[in-house]
């Protein structure tokens, strides 16, 4: 311990001096001297020096830095005889306590060179060097400088590139495993048209992030739902009759509730770049008569009130489009005027409100998009009108659409569906009990009744819409709007837009088979995203999801001019069947499932 505070005392108070030597050519050198007022020393710090010149030995600390030195067994003092005088081993030149302008005094005489063992040949004003055993020479200083710095730029560098090395891993492995993101995958027939559209669409480009504490597909399902808590607006009901008896509820969208309107986008460049947040929806007095009129369709039992119709609603009006969510027959406190009851096989709901806009603003372009039960019912109605030769819609999204009626029935009996299962079989039932007066007796007759009146299970409500609208079975039902039939008669730009890990999706080979099939529907689907959630990270149920973020940008690309080879492809679609035997229509649709064999069937159909 002695020894080690030694060393730090005397290493503190070492100071450079140039050394002049004439005996040799080498350049001069550095070396090191003691001053003793430079360290003030106490007198136990004095005594501790003078035992380190004992216990080191000439070779070190002797005035004589030369071998002859160490001849002479007596100690070294550190120390002067006039105290705070410099004590120099090698020069006359060093430190003293009159400053730096007064002369170095003279050292006294080396005892040694009274012994013959002193270099004869120095001379009085030169300077001798330290010993061989010194260690403070600057040459040697400098040489362990240079391999130290040496040492360290090397390990910080290795461990440099090893940390880089293993971000990059990280990130690379984030890229491939990450259960968070999920990368779009997109499915067309490669036409023009489509590949037009779908290039318009950035978040079909990039990929889509989950919230890390929602990944699980049944939490985004449930907790999906609960953005209808987080956004609020202001809607005005017109409700318009149909063509078979039933009524529909159109809520047309007047402004946020709580903030003041924006005023319109004056540039689609503008609309595309502005925050979906209620500040900046606009109010619908504002908009010019021309505006896109953009219907949005909810689901089982749903309605205007629901999170996802309020966020797709708030994702148009921010664009400029005047936004209406429709209610079907007997939904969210629209009356049921007929014993039919709403069903996704049924596309009077939708021509009525598409025909009420159409009337109400006969200049705008008429824009579609329904999620979950919604989406049969849009697209029942696209391939009816569209294999009548007509084309009303500009472009149309669906969200979360069961691509296969049977198998996700099927699934809703297995597992975790029974619970998806309960959920529906109640909100079915309550909308039984709520409207069992007008579909107690049904048939145009009026006196076929319905003698199941306990619905348990979504094939109970089934059985009650084949006696209502007049199916023959429920095979028959299920057929008729099944996706994969459709889609071939669907003439308008539509995308589909799922993911893998919904509950509700069913089989999808078909599907994609008839959508590469086809020159204007697209499928777009990804990993993860449960059943009309799809929350995205940083977002949440506080702000739109992937799929607004996708719906908005197909459909205003539907609406913005197309490259002349995309308009060929609508200029060499075949034309209408005369012979009506291509319609998508209920009387065309029946005759055909009668003449199967065992009086029809969904594999014999759909093979067709």
């Amino acid at each position: 311990r002695e020894r080690g505070r030694i060393d730090a005392i005397l290493f503190a108070s070492m100071e450079p001096i140039v050394e002049a030597d004439d005996t040799d050519d080498d350049p001069p050198s550095r070396v090191w001297s003691v001053s003793s007022s430079a360290m003030n020393l106490d007198a136990e710090d004095e005594e501790l020096v003078t035992w380190a010149a004992k216990v080191y030995g000439r070779g070190d600390f002797g005035r004589d830095g030369d071998a002859s030195s160490k001849e002479d067994d007596s100690p070294r003092s550190l120390m002067s005889e006039n105290e705070g005088d410099v004590v120099d081993f090698t020069t006359d030149t060093a430190d003293t306590t009159g400053g730096a302008d007064e002369p170095a005094r003279e050292s006294p005489a080396d005892d040694s060179s009274e012994k013959g063992g002193g270099d004869k040949d120095v001379t009085a004003g030169q300077s001798r060097r330290l010993g061989r055993g010194s260690i403070f020479t600057s040459k040697d200083v400098r040489r362990q400088t240079v391999v130290i710095a040496k040492k360290a730029f090397s390990s910080v560098a290795s461990v440099g590139l090893g940390l880089g090395y293993l971000a990059y891993l990280r990130v690379r492995h984030r890229e491939q495993n990450d259960p968070n993101s999920c990368t779009p995958f997109v499915v067309h027939g490669g036409k023009a048209l489509t590949r037009e559209l779908l290039s318009r669409c950035p978040s079909l480009q990039r990929e889509y992030e989950l919230p890390k504490w929602c990944t699980n597909t049944h939490a985004q399902t449930l907790i999906g739902y609960g953005r209808m808590f987080t956004i609020f607006l202001e809607y005005d009901r017109q409700l318009v009759r149909c063509a078979d008896g039933g009524q529909v509820g159109l809520d047309w969208l007047v402004k946020a509730r709580f903030t003041p309107p924006a005023r319109p986008p004056s540039t689609p460049e503008e609309a595309a770049n502005r925050a979906v947040v209620p500040h900046n929806i606009p109010a619908a007095c504002d908009l010019p008569d021309d505006a896109p009129v953009f219907i949005m369709l909810h689901g089982i039992n749903g309605g205007s009130h629901e999170g996802p119709t309020k966020w797709a609603v708030a994702t148009g009006a921010v664009r400029g489009w005047r936004c209406v969510a429709l209610n079907l027959r007997g939904c969210n406190g629209v009356p049921l005027s007929s014993a039919k009851v709403y069903c996704a096989a049924s596309a009077e709901d939708v021509r009525a409100a598409v025909d009420a806009a159409r009337r109400r603003y006969p200049s705008a372009p008429i824009l579609l998009a329904g999620y979950s039960l919604g989406t049969y019912v849009i697209g029942t109605y696209l391939a009816e009108e569209n294999s009548k030769g007509f084309d009303p819609v500009a472009g149309a999204v669906l969200i979360s659409c069961p691509m296969d009626p049977v198998s996700s029935l099927s699934a809703m009996n297995k597992s975790t569906g029974l619970i998806y299962q309960g959920a529906l079989s109640s909100e079915l039932s309550r909308y039984y009990q709520k409207h069992k007066d007008q579909v107690d007796t049904i048939g145009e007759d009026k006196n076929v009744e319905f003698k199941d009146k306990a619905i348990r299970s979504i094939a109970d409500f089934d059985k009650l819409i084949v006696a209502t609208h007049g199916f023959s079975e429920a095979g028959e039902y299920y057929d008729y709007y099944a996706p994969q039939r459709i889609i071939p008669s669907i003439r308008t730009p539509t995308l589909y837009v799922v993911a893998k890990d919904d509950p509700f999706l069913g089989e999808h080979e078909q599907c994609e088979a008839a959508i590469r099939g086809s020159s204007h529907v697209a499928l777009a689907h990804v990993r993860k995203g449960g059943h009309v959630a799809f929350l995205e990270k940083g977002v949440g149920v506080f702000g739109p999801c992937w799929t607004d973020k996708v719906l908005g940008e197909f459909l205003a690309s539907t609406l913005a001019p197309r490259s002349a080879a995309a308009r060929a492809v609508d200029k060499a679609l075949p034309p209408v069947n005369p012979q009506n035997k291509d319609r998508i229509s209920r009387s065309v649709f029946g005759a055909q499932w009668k003449q199967k064999p065992n009086g029809g069937g969904k594999s014999a159909l759909l093979k067709q």
